[in-house]
């Protein structure tokens, strides 16, 4: 009986480990539940949905980039010049199309250069990355100074990010989109087979016959789409661009969203499906902690500890 037992103990633990993350977003609910109210009426569910729209976007995006063993530090300054071209390109009296697909040029062109640079140089992702976030936060302030722009009369573009279709949000469609797009691709194509393999093992990958190089400049192009979209839509949002949207700890936002759905930041496993978790756990959080009042830094801490946990959970379930 006590070697069943022994044996059933640890069965349970990875049991409850690989399930760690919905068992805590179901005990903080009912915690804010009990707490106030107020946080599970439709119009706050709603709205916890529209506030990590943007990171979950570009969470999604990036989870193959992590899977691979990389990590995209550049995703706030792109976000931020995306918007800046849109706008340009809105003042030029661009069509719609074209404005949107200037703003994901030039989000897909930054991703393409990093992943050129990492996959073909070999230099670190961090330090490639870190390089372009300085590099495009730069060009961001030359192309559009300190100052907001308002983008104003201009209704197409700002449904993008403020509109509605049958009461929700349209930015949760796109959204919803995004994260449909991804799981197919994780799931059905032979791009998900090559990421987990690289992740695993690259140079095994390699030997294999796999053009490792191509699809690990191919998973930055995706996360810097995906940043280049947040930007179109917060622009679109807010009615302004500005050189400094998408400051200093979107992309741990970004990264905190990944790990917490499980993806190994070593690379090789990984989920776009669990990412979803790890974002809408994080706006959980921070929306009950606002509901609440609890003040920045002790949000902060709380952040910066679930993240600790996460990476310990994961340790733990594999």
């Amino acid at each position: 009986m006590s070697t069943i037992n022994g044996t059933r103990s640890p069965q349970i633990a990875q049991r409850v480990a690989a399930n760690a993350l919905p068992l805590a977003m179901a005990a903080i609910v009912v915690v804010f539940a009990i707490a106030q109210p107020a946080f599970l009426t439709p119009d706050n569910l709603i709205g916890i949905v529209r506030q990590v729209a943007l990171i979950g976007i570009m969470a999604t995006c990036m989870t193959f980039v992590i899977m691979t063993g990389g990590v995209d530090l550049s995703v706030g300054p792109v976000l931020a010049i995306a918007g800046l071209v849109s706008f340009y390109c809105l003042q030029a009296d661009l069509p719609l199309a074209v404005v949107i697909l200037a703003g994901l040029a030039v989000g897909v062109l930054i991703g393409t250069f990093n992943g050129l640079v990492i996959a073909f140089l070999q230099l670190p992702p961090i330090i490639v990355t870190l390089a372009t976030l300085s590099i495009v936060r730069g060009s961001a302030l030359i192309l559009g100074g300190p100052e907001q722009h308002l983008i104003r009369n201009e209704p197409a573009y700002s449904f993008i990010g403020a509109g509605s279709l049958f009461g929700l949000p349209f930015s949760i469609y796109i959204f919803a989109l995004v994260a449909a797009v991804m799981i197919f691709v994780q799931r059905r194509t032979p791009l998900g087979l090559l990421v987990t393999a690289i992740g695993d093992n690259e140079r095994a990958a390699h030997l294999s016959g796999h053009r490792t190089r191509i699809t690990k400049t191919l998973v930055y192009a995706i996360s810097g789409f995906g940043a280049a979209l947040a930007g179109i839509i917060q622009s679109s949002q807010v009615h302004t661009a500005l050189a400094t949207y998408g400051p200093f700890g979107t992309e741990l936002d970004v990264i905190a969203a990944v790990v917490l759905g499980g993806t190994s930041i070593m690379g090789g496993n990984g989920s776009v499906a669990r990412t979803l978790l790890g974002v809408f756990f994080l706006g959980i959080v921070n929306n009950g902690m606002n509901i609440l009042n609890v003040p920045i830094d002790i949000q902060l801490i709380a952040k910066g500890a679930i993240i600790v946990i996460a990476l310990a959970i994961a340790a733990r379930r594999s």
